[in-house]
């Protein structure tokens, strides 16, 4: 009887010694889940920022390319009307210089 005393016993110990064992486990691994979700947490608010930065970008990139295009239509309406304005300069020259010859050799 004492045998089956001592060996109850000693199960009993070891189930108590592996529960202590998986106690300890369960709160490492709390922890280690309460760090990760911590982790996970911070990294979805990255890619969120990221996607947000990324959207800003976009908008700032075609409020650029949209400026560009009225500039450069711009620089188009200024190059006619610089061409415009040298085809009337070279016309008055050409009727200034019909009505008045240049004079050769002083007067």
């Amino acid at each position: 009887m004492e045998s089956h005393v001592v060996n109850l016993t000693d199960k009993i110990q070891k189930l108590i010694d592996q529960y202590t064992l998986d106690k300890k486990k369960i709160e490492e691994l709390e922890a280690q889940n309460a760090q990760l979700t911590e982790e996970n947490f911070q990294l979805f608010s990255q890619i969120e920022e990221s996607s947000q930065i990324s959207a800003n970008q976009t908008d700032q990139l075609n409020a650029l390319q949209n400026e560009f295009n009225a500039l450069e239509a711009r620089y188009n309406d200024l190059q006619r009307m610089l061409s415009g304005f040298e085809s009337m300069a070279e016309g008055a020259i050409k009727k200034i210089d019909s009505i008045f010859p240049l004079i050769e050799g002083g007067e």
